[in-house]
C-alpha cells in the first residue's frame, strides 16, 4: 500500500475522532459557561470581567473587605463604578447575583408597599444564633404570632411608666460611673465603647425582667473602678487611660457571645456552615444552656407573680399574658415552655444591644469632632429644660418625657442616617425593578450609604419606577450628604420670630436605620427613648473635649451594625458640685 494511501486511511479514521473530541469539549465548555460561570440577569449592569470568572466578584470583595472590614464601602464602590441605580454583583458561586439598589425612593417603596419582597436569607441565616427570634422569620403565621406577644410593649404607657424610670436610673448610673472614670483618668481620654454596651444591655435587662434579675453588666465595672487609685490606671500608646473589665454573670456573658456568633456568621461566605460549626463547639453549647436556664427561671418567676397578683409590670409578664389570651382564643392550654416563646424573650436582649450603643457612640464621636454642634446641642437642652438649668440640676424623667428637643432629635437622626446598615430583601415571586424582570429568590440589597442617601440620586425616568413609588424625592440633595449636618432635619416654625424656633422634620432626608414598613425594627421607640436619655444626660453633665488625632476618627467594621472600633472621650465635668 502506498504511503499516501496509508495517510489517507489514517486521516479518514482520525477525522471523526477529532470532530468528536472537539464537539465533546465544545459541549463541556458550553456547560461550564452555562452552569458554573455567573449568570447575569438580563438588562441590569454588571462588570463584564466578573462573568468570565468562576468566583465572579468574590475574590475582589474578600480581598478588600478582609483589609477594611467595610462591606458597605465595597458595595457602594461597585455602584459608583457602574453608575447605575440598579446593578448586580456575583459574590456567591453557583447562586443568583446580588442586586444592589442605590435609590432611596425605590428602596422605601420596596419596604413599605411591595409585599413580594420579604425578609432576605441574609438575615434569616445571619441571625441564626438567635434561633426562633421573630427578626429571623419570613413574614407569615408564626411571625405574626410572635409579634402578637409583643404588642403591649411599645405603647406610651408601658414605655413611660414602666421602662422609663429604670432606663433613667441606668443613664444616671452611667453618668456617675463616667464621673469616677474622668477623675481617675486625670484629663486623659478613655474608650467608652464597652461601657455603652453594658449600659444598653442593662437597659434591656430592665425592659424585659425589670428588677427581678439581680445581675447587671455595668454594676461589676462600677465596683471594680471604685476600688482603683489614680496611680494604678494604665496609659495606652496614644495617651488614653485604660480601665480593667470586671467578670460578668454567665447569662450576660452568654448574651455577648451570642452577639459575637452573629457577627461571625454574618461575615462568613457560608453562614449556614459557619453556624453549624459554631453549634458543635462545647463553648457555644454552654452559651445556649446558660441562656435557656436564665430565661426559664425568669418565666417561672413571672408566672408565680402573675398568679399571686394578676398584675403585668415587666415585658416578660406582658408576653406571658398575651400567650394566655391567645391560648384562650384558640381553645388550647398556654404553652409557656414553647421554644419559640423562650427564644423571643432571649432575643430581646440581643436586638437592643449594639443598635443603640453604636448610635450613641457615633453621636459622641461627632460631638467631640464638632464642638460648635456640641455647644449648640447643649444650648438647646438648657433652653428646653430651663427650670433644670436655672436650678443647676439635670432634667428629671418627667421633664425628659414631656418635652422633645428638635435639635437633639436632629443630632440623633443624623448619626442614624450616616451609619445605617444596608437592608436586604428577597423576591418571593417573579417581579420587576425599573422594568427589569427579577426572578423569584433574588436578593436585593438596599444600599444605605450610596446615591440617594449619602450622595445625590441617580437620574431615573419616572416611567421606569414601580406604580406605587413616588415619582421623586422631597429632600434637599444640594447639601453635603456625607457631612454630619443636623440642620438638614430642622425647619423654621411658621411665624417664628427667631432662627431658634424650629421643628424637627423626620422626612427631611432618607434614613433607613430601623428599616421601614411591616418588617421595620419593632423596638425603635424603645431605642429612641434610650438615645434621648443617655445623650441628654451626658451632654448636660460633661464637656466632650478634644482628643488626640489618633483617637478622634476611629476605624469601623460592618456587621449587623456599623460599629466604631473605639469611642474615646475626654470628659470634663460640668456638675459644679450639683447632683445629676
Amino acid at each position: 500500500m502506498a504511503l499516501s494511501d496509508t495517510v489517507q486511511l489514517v486521516g479518514a479514521g482520525l477525522m471523526p475522532t477529532s470532530f468528536g473530541l472537539l464537539a465533546f469539549f465544545g459541549v463541556l465548555y458550553a456547560s461550564y459557561k452555562r452552569l458554573l460561570l455567573p449568570q447575569p440577569i438580563p438588562g441590569i449592569p454588571y462588570n463584564p470581567k466578573s462573568v468570565q470568572k468562576l468566583l465572579g466578584d468574590a475574590p475582589d470583595m474578600l480581598r478588600e473587605v478582609g483589609v477594611t472590614r467595610e462591606l458597605n464601602v465595597w458595595l457602594v464602590r461597585q455602584v459608583n463604578k457602574l453608575q447605575a441605580p440598579l446593578c448586580q454583583v456575583f459574590v456567591q458561586p453557583f447562586s443568583k447575583p446580588w442586586l444592589l439598589l442605590a435609590d432611596s425612593v425605590e428602596a422605601q417603596d420596596i419596604m413599605t408597599r411591595r409585599p413580594e419582597f420579604d425578609r432576605s436569607d441574609f438575615i434569616t441565616d445571619g441571625l441564626s444564633p438567635m434561633d426562633d427570634f421573630h427578626a429571623r422569620m419570613k413574614t407569615g403565621k408564626t411571625w405574626k404570632a410572635t409579634r402578637a406577644w409583643l404588642q403591649d410593649l411599645m405603647g406610651p404607657s408601658f414605655l413611660n411608666n414602666i421602662v422609663g424610670p429604670v432606663m433613667y436610673e441606668n443613664s444616671v448610673n452611667l453618668v456617675n460611673f463616667w464621673e469616677t472614670k474622668a477623675r481617675l483618668a486625670n484629663d486623659r481620654p478613655f474608650d467608652v465603647n464597652e461601657d455603652l454596651n453594658h449600659s444598653a444591655l442593662d437597659g434591656m435587662l430592665s425592659f424585659v425582667f425589670d428588677r427581678h434579675f439581680e445581675h447587671t453588666a455595668l454594676g461589676p465595672q462600677i465596683q471594680a473602678v471604685s476600688q482603683l487609685d489614680p496611680s494604678s490606671v494604665e496609659v495606652g500608646p496614644n495617651g488614653e487611660a485604660k480601665f480593667p473589665e470586671a467578670p460578668l454573670n454567665e447569662f450576660i456573658v452568654a448574651l455577648y457571645e451570642t452577639v459575637d456568633a452573629i457577627d461571625k456568621v454574618t461575615k462568613s461566605m457560608s453562614p449556614r456552615l459557619a453556624m453549624w460549626w459554631i453549634r458543635q463547639t462545647p463553648r457555644y453549647k454552654k452559651v445556649t444552656a446558660a441562656k435557656r436556664r436564665a430565661v426559664t427561671e425568669q418565666v417561672q418567676g413571672a408566672l408565680r407573680r402573675l398568679h399571686a397578683t394578676g398584675e403585668t409590670k415587666t415585658a416578660i409578664e406582658h408576653m406571658l399574658t398575651r400567650e394566655k389570651k391567645a391560648a384562650e382564643k384558640q381553645g388550647r392550654k398556654p404553652d409557656y415552655e414553647n421554644q419559640i416563646l423562650l427564644d423571643e424573650i432571649a432575643g430581646q436582649f440581643i436586638a437592643g444591644l449594639h443598635t443603640t450603643s453604636t448610635t450613641i457612640a457615633w453621636t459622641f464621636i461627632y460631638l467631640t469632632q464638632l464642638p460648635d454642634i456640641q455647644a449648640k446641642l447643649r444650648h438647646a437642652l438648657h433652653t428646653a429644660y430651663a427650670a433644670a438649668h436655672a436650678e443647676k440640676r439635670a432634667p428629671t424623667l418627667a421633664e425628659l418625657t414631656k418635652t422633645r428637643v428638635p435639635y437633639l432629635e436632629a443630632v440623633l437622626e443624623e448619626a442614624l442616617r450616616l451609619h445605617a446598615t444596608s437592608v436586604a430583601r428577597q423576591a418571593i415571586r417573579d417581579t420587576e425593578l425599573f422594568g427589569h424582570r427579577i426572578p423569584k429568590g433574588t436578593n436585593v440589597i438596599l444600599i444605605a450609604n450610596g446615591p440617594g442617601f449619602h450622595a445625590p440620586s441617580f437620574a431615573v425616568d419616572a416611567a421606569r419606577r414601580n406604580a406605587t413609588a413616588k415619582t421623586e424625592n422631597s429632600w434637599d440633595e444640594t447639601r453635603d450628604m456625607k457631612a454630619f449636618d443636623p440642620e438638614r432635619w430642622l425647619v423654621r416654625k411658621e411665624g417664628a420670630s427667631t432662627d431658634d424656633e424650629v421643628d424637627f422634620d423626620a422626612n427631611a432626608a432618607p434614613q433607613i436605620a430601623f428599616g421601614m414598613g411591616p418588617r421595620s425594627c419593632w423596638g425603635r421607640r424603645l431605642a429612641y427613648l434610650e438615645l434621648r436619655m443617655v445623650t441628654t444626660l451626658v451632654v448636660w453633665n460633661f464637656d466632650l473635649s478634644e482628643v488626640p488625632p489618633a483617637l478622634a476618627d476611629p476605624k469601623a467594621s460592618y456587621g449587623i451594625v456599623h460599629r466604631a472600633d473605639q469611642c474615646c472621650l475626654r470628659l470634663k465635668s460640668r456638675r459644679e458640685g450639683r447632683d445629676v
